[in-house]
């Protein structure tokens, strides 16, 4: 029988194990409301939805943005307004609708070697790994 201090120190070692090899990247959505009234009778309600990438690898983003660079885009994020500005990348895939989402999606999956490992949920944005 292991004592309480061996089973701490697998755990911890396990942990290290998993933390050190292992990358994450988060994709988080940020909904805004907008709640038009006039002589406090409500006209109209508008949805703003914007886009935040988060790596647990500083490096990670900085590569993400070269690569958006080489792209002919900017990604800059706005902390005070919660959301993303800057110019999309001319990717040939994306031609008529496009989004952050879609092009940070992209990115993760196809150029970075991330893969998908479960949504932030209520739906707001998904979680990806990569060793």
């Amino acid at each position: 029988m292991k004592t309480i201090s061996e089973l701490l120190r697998i755990t911890v070692v396990k942990v290290f194990h998993i933390s050190r090899y292992m990358q994450t990247a988060k994709i988080i959505r940020h909904r805004h409301k907008f709640h038009h009234y006039m002589n406090d009778d409500l006209k109209s309600v508008t949805e703003e939805t914007h886009f935040k990438i988060v790596f647990s690898n500083p490096k990670e983003f900085d590569l993400f943005r070269e690569w958006i660079k080489k792209h002919g885009g900017e990604y800059i994020y706005n902390k005070e307004e919660s959301k993303q500005e800057g110019t999309f990348p001319k990717v040939p895939m994306f031609h008529d609708e496009i989004c952050w989402c879609d092009i940070m999606t992209y990115y993760l999956l196809h150029v970075a070697g991330f893969s998908y490992h479960s949504a932030l949920s209520p739906y707001k944005g998904e979680v990806y790994v990569k060793e």
